[in-house]
Parts: structure tokens; C-alpha cells; sequence
């Protein structure tokens, strides 16, 4: 029995030893050709099943550590991503005024060096809370030079004249007040009329004669007369024009280049000047 058992491991032995030689001569051989041993590719593909689920055991695991960890932590995570949210929105907020502050003094800067008037940089520092919209007072008075009558304006134009005026600080209507009276022109065509507030977001350039040659579109500016506000001065645009046959008439609703209650920074044109250009 015991000699049987034994001729059967030598036999085994020497079966394997054989078929190891002839696997690896064939490997050998696979290896010269460029091809791929059959039985290595039969043992990889019989192992790819427990390779993939072995791998999603492994994924499912580390989703299971996420997803378990304490609710503390969870919530100490939640805050401080928050805070982050809040300091990026408010650095986002900064930028975005300084960016807004730079082009309005830009377009200022611009507008002293193109323009051949004298006139006298402000800022708008409060508002009547009764007439939000029409007046306001500004940072500059008579030690800057500024006088009652003067035209204030900005780079999109004219804005109002300074109605009183003390050392330090002025008041100043908008076109827009109900008590504002300006002569104006259609710049096209060199229509003369009075412009007159409405309390509202449009002015009304009234007292046109009846064949004016004004249509919708045409930008209206100062006239000049009466040597206050100077002449060429942007106001608007025409949006509507009413001709009166009765009584023989024509105006037009303008539509201002500035909104009033939107200006920050501001140039007063110091009296007796005649022209914008």
C-alpha cells in the first residue's frame, strides 16, 4: 500500500513537472509570435467576475465609511462651507462696486479732459427725502466757486442747475423737477423750445412752432440762451411728438440721458460760459 501511494505522487509529480515544461514552452513560444497564451487568457477571463466584484465590494465600502461618519462632522463641514459661500459673496460685492467706482470716475476723468469748460467736481452726499428724485445736495458751494444758476452735469449730460448755494455744500434741482425751465434744442434739426420738468421720469420740450422738423430719436441739447447753461449740452431723446393744429404747436416727451436718483459723482460748469464744446 504504501509503495502504491508513493508511485502515485512520483507519477503526479513528474505530470505536473511535464506540464509545467510544456506551458512554459508554449508561453515562451505565445510570447515570440506576439499573441496571447489560450489557457492564461481562459484563467483571467474565469478570475474577471471576482476581480469586478471584488471591486465594487471595495467602492461600496468606502461609499459606507462616507456616508457613516458623525453627523458632528457632517455639520461642522456645513458651516464652514457657509462662511466660505458668505465671504466669497461679499469679496464678489466689493469688486463689483470698486469696478463700478473706477469706470464713474474714469468716464469723469475723460469727460474734464475732452470738455474746454471750467467746472468743478462734487459728489452727491444727500437726497430731500420728499423729492427723492429731483433733488439733492452736493459737497461743493461758493468756496469752490460754485455759483446758484450753474449747470451740473456728468459723462451722459446735463443733470440740473444748482438752485442755492452755501460756503460749503449746494442744492441742486434736476430737468426732471416741476419747477425746472431750460431752453433747448433739437440738435438736428436746431428746433428751439423751452424744456420743462414734469415730476417725473420725462421732460417736455414745449413751444416748438408748428412745422418743426422733430421726429422720435432726435437727441435734444441746450440751446445756450440766456448764457446759464451753456450751449450743446446733451438732454435726451425725443420718444413722442404732439402737434397741436388748434393752436398751431408742436412738442415733444424726452426721455432724460441721466437718471437722477442713479448719480453719484457730478461737475458743476461755473457761470459764463457760453459753449459745451
Amino acid at each position: 500500500m504504501f509503495n502504491y501511494l508513493r508511485n502515485k505522487t512520483i507519477a503526479n509529480l513528474v505530470g505536473l513537472l511535464i506540464l509545467g515544461l510544456v506551458v512554459g514552452a508554449l508561453h515562451n513560444r505565445e510570447l515570440k509570435t506576439g499573441r496571447s497564451l489560450y489557457v492564461q487568457d481562459t484563467v483571467r477571463s474565469s478570475l474577471a467576475p471576482v476581480d469586478v466584484a471584488a471591486h465594487a465590494v471595495l467602492s461600496v465600502g468606502k461609499v459606507a465609511v462616507v456616508s457613516f461618519r458623525p453627523r458632528s462632522v457632517l455639520l461642522k463641514e456645513n458651516r464652514q462651507l457657509r462662511a466660505r459661500v458668505k465671504r466669497l459673496a461679499r469679496e464678489n460685492a466689493r469688486l463689483q462696486e470698486a469696478a463700478r467706482e473706477n469706470a464713474v470716475l474714469r468716464a469723469a476723468l475723460e469727460l474734464r479732459e475732452s470738455s474746454k469748460m471750467d467746472m468743478v467736481s462734487a459728489e452727491v452726499v444727500s437726497r430731500d427725502q420728499s423729492n427723492w428724485f429731483d433733488t439733492a445736495t452736493i459737497s461743493r458751494g461758493t468756496k469752490a466757486g460754485v455759483e446758484r444758476g450753474s449747470a451740473v452735469v456728468n459723462h451722459l449730460g446735463l443733470i440740473g442747475q444748482v438752485s442755492d448755494v452755501d460756503p460749503f455744500t449746494s442744492q441742486v434741482v434736476a430737468l426732471t423737477n416741476s419747477d425746472s425751465a431750460v431752453s433747448a434744442m433739437v440738435q438736428r434739426s436746431r428746433a428751439v423750445g423751452m424744456l420743462y420738468g414734469q415730476g417725473a421720469d420725462y421732460l417736455v420740450l414745449a413751444y416748438l412752432p408748428k412745422d418743426s422738423d422733430v421726429r422720435v430719436k432726435d437727441v435734444v441739447v441746450s440751446s445756450g440762451m440766456g448764457k446759464v447753461v451753456p450751449k450743446g449740452l446733451v438732454i435726451g431723446r425725443v420718444v413722442k411728438v404732439v402737434r397741436n393744429s388748434t393752436a398751431g404747436t408742436t412738442s415733444a416727451l424726452i426721455r432724460p440721458s441721466v437718471r437722477f436718483d442713479e448719480v453719484e459723482q457730478v461737475f458743476v460748469v461755473k457761470l459764463g460760459q457760453a459753449s459745451a464744446q
